[in-house]
């Protein structure tokens, strides 16, 4: 199983996961409220009236924030693949998976499905 994962990791997973997460992001109604929110407020931030070591305060909170989202993200959709693939074992419907690089693409062939 983790080896797997890794293969996948290794083959350009975090590519796939930012194509599809992007897709989706991009089709959510909540998301895209969401973040026109955020750039309004951003906007707003800007206008403030700070020194400057509150500014740089603040956008290091903010960075750092974003960061750990970031990777939470992406540590929340490999567990996601990694539970889905184990669900698939237990019930029987995945006796075996085999990843292999065909012209460039990722193909994750399942078999007894």
């Amino acid at each position: 199983m983790e080896r797997i994962l890794k293969k996948m990791m290794d083959m350009g997973m975090g590519q796939f996961m930012d194509k599809s997460r992007q897709e989706l992001c991009m089709s959510d109604i909540i998301y895209q409220g969401d973040h026109e929110d955020e750039r309004e407020l951003e906007q707003r931030y800007i206008e403030l009236d700070l020194t400057r070591r509150q500014r740089l305060l603040v956008n290091d909170y903010v960075a750092c924030m974003e960061t750990a989202r970031s990777r939470y993200a992406d540590i929340s959709y490999m567990a996601g693949v990694k539970d889905t693939v184990k669900m698939l074992i237990r019930i029987g419907a995945l006796e075996e998976a085999k990843i292999f690089e065909e012209s460039g693409s990722i193909i994750l062939g399942i078999y007894n499905i």
